[in-house]
Parts: C-alpha cells; structure tokens; sequence
C-alpha cells in the first residue's frame, strides 16, 4: 500500500512539474482524460486496501 501512495505522489508531483511547461488544451484534455480519473482510481484502491488491511487485523486477533 506504500508503494501505491508514494507512486500517487510521485505521479502528482511529476504532473505539476510538467504543467508548469505544458499548458495548452491539449495539457487539459490529457489530465480530464487520464490524470484526474487514475488519481481518483488510486485514491480508491488505496483506501479499500487500508480497509481490507484492518479487517484482517481484527480477524487474525480475534483468531489468536
């Protein structure tokens, strides 16, 4: 799950970088397109993962 969010954070900041060069319709097109809807897919799956971390905790002590 760590690996994905620094990945998220990376790829944030990566997109800045190349949006302070990159400011066209087409720099908006490309991030409507595909930056806002990964980031908001990722976004999701990291917090399903914490989810589905925590309730494997509480299995594995209730379990124990």
């Amino acid at each position: 799950m760590a690996t994905l969010t620094d990945a998220r954070r990376t790829l944030a900041a990566r997109w800045e970088e190349l949006r302070n060069t990159w400011g066209d319709a087409a720099a908006d097109h490309f991030e409507k397109t595909f930056i806002v809807p990964m980031d908001e897919d990722l976004r999701r799956a990291i917090h399903a993962m914490a989810q589905v971390q925590d309730a494997a905790r509480r299995a594995q002590r209730e379990c124990s």
